[in-house]
C-alpha cells in the first residue's frame, strides 16, 4: 500500500524527539491537548489519551517515559491510554502546567444541566465525565522558547494534522475543538513569519496554510526535513512546467501575431497589385512587397535580412505601414 505524503511526513517526524526537557514537555503538552481529556470521579480523575494511530501512542508512551522515568505507569488499550493512579496523573498534569484547569473542574463538580449549558459555549464533553483538555486555559510558560514552539507544532500536527500531497494541492492543517485553542496554534505557528488562518468547519476549528513556500517552512519548523525535500523537489518541477507553458503560450501567441501580421501585409499588397500594380510602389516599397509575396511565413527581421541591401527590422516595419496606408487609401478612393 502506498503510504500518503502526510503519512509519510507524520512517520519521519514521529521519530524524532527534542534533545532538551522543555522540548519534550512542550511536545507532550501538545498531544496531550489533541488527544487528552480528563475523568471526573469522586475521589480524583483519570487521565485518558486516545490517539489515532499506534504511531501516536508510541511517541506519546516515549516522551512519558524518557520525562518520568518509570515515575508514571500506563494501561495501552486498543483505542486507548489510561492513567488512573491519582499521584502519577497529578504528577503528569503538573509538569503540563494543567493542574490548575484540572482543579477548577473538580472544584465545580458540574451536574448534567450545567454540561448542556457549558457546552452551548464550546466546552467539549468526550463522556458524561470526560472532558476534553482542548478547554484549557492554555499553559503558555510551557512554550516560551523557539524550539519549544518548534516541538509544540510538531506535536499539534502529528496527532490533529494534515498535509496534502503537493502534486495535487497546496494545503496544510491543524484541527482542534474550539476556537481558543485554534487561535493559540495559530499564533504560535505565526511567531514563525508565517500566516496561518483560522475557519470553523462543522464543529471543529482548522488552522490551515494553503501557500507553498510556507507549507515548506512549516515543514522546516517541524523538522520534517525528508518531507521538505520532497515538497521542493515537487514544487521546482511545477515551476519548470508553468515557466515552460508560459514560454510556449508567449511563443504561440507571437507567432498567432506575426501570422495575422503577415496576412494582413499579403492582402494590402495584393489588393493594391490588382487595383494599380506594384509598380504603383516606389523601388524600396515595391522591392519589400514582391517578398512579402515570396516569404509569407517571414518575420520582420528575416525580411529585412533578404533585402539588398539589409534593412532592421523596424525599417522594415516602417515601409509595411507605409504599404497598408497606401492600400487604405486606395480602398477609401475606391
Amino acid at each position: 500500500m502506498v503510504m500518503s505524503f502526510s503519512t509519510r511526513v507524520k512517520e519521519e517526524i514521529g521519530k524524532h524527539i527534542g534533545s532538551g526537557r522543555h522540548c519534550q514537555i512542550a511536545e507532550l503538552l501538545a498531544l496531550c491537548l489533541a488527544t487528552g481529556e480528563v475523568e471526573l470521579l469522586e475521589d480524583g480523575v483519570i487521565f485518558i489519551l486516545r490517539p489515532e494511530t499506534e504511531l501516536i501512542a508510541d511517541k506519546i508512551c516515549r516522551l512519558i517515559t524518557l520525562l518520568f522515568d518509570d515515575g508514571i505507569t500506563w494501561k495501552r488499550h486498543a483505542k486507548y491510554i489510561e492513567i488512573a493512579d491519582k499521584q502519577q496523573v497529578d504528577k503528569l498534569l503538573q509538569t503540563l502546567k494543567l493542574s490548575d484547569y484540572v482543579d477548577f473542574l473538580e472544584e465545580d463538580w458540574l451536574d448534567e444541566e450545567e454540561l448542556l449549558d457549558i457546552e452551548e459555549n464550546e466546552i467539549t464533553y468526550v463522556s458524561s465525565r470526560g472532558v476534553s483538555l482542548q478547554n484549557c486555559h492554555f499553559p503558555r510558560q510551557v512554550i516560551q522558547k523557539e524550539c519549544c514552539k518548534k516541538s509544540f507544532i510538531r506535536g499539534m500536527f502529528l496527532a490533529a494534522g494534515s498535509v496534502n500531497d503537493p502534486n495535487k494541492a497546496y494545503h496544510f492543517e491543524i484541527v482542534v475543538h474550539n476556537r481558543d485553542m485554534a487561535e493559540t496554534v495559530q499564533e504560535i505557528i505565526n511567531s514563525f513569519q508565517l500566516d496561518a488562518k483560522v475557519v470553523k468547519r462543522k464543529k471543529y476549528y482548522v488552522v490551515y496554510i494553503k501557500e507553498g513556500s510556507m507549507i515548506v517552512d512549516i515543514l522546516n519548523v517541524m523538522e520534517a526535513y525528508v518531507g521538505l525535500m520532497d515538497m521542493e523537489n515537487v514544487r521546482i518541477l511545477k515551476d519548470m512546467r508553468n515557466d515552460i507553458n508560459r514560454r510556449v503560450n508567449c511563443e504561440t501567441a507571437n507567432i498567432k501575431k506575426t501570422v495575422s501580421a503577415a496576412r494582413r501585409q499579403i492582402e494590402d499588397i495584393q489588393y493594391i497589385e490588382k487595383t494599380k500594380g506594384l509598380k504603383y510602389l516606389s523601388d524600396s516599397l515595391r522591392e519589400l512587397a514582391e517578398l512579402r509575396l515570396e516569404e509569407p511565413d517571414a518575420n520582420l527581421s528575416e525580411l529585412g535580412e533578404m533585402l539588398n541591401p539589409p534593412v532592421s527590422k523596424s525599417g522594415v516595419n516602417h515601409r509595411l505601414r507605409k504599404i497598408s496606408k497606401i492600400a487604405d487609401s486606395l480602398r477609401e478612393n475606391a
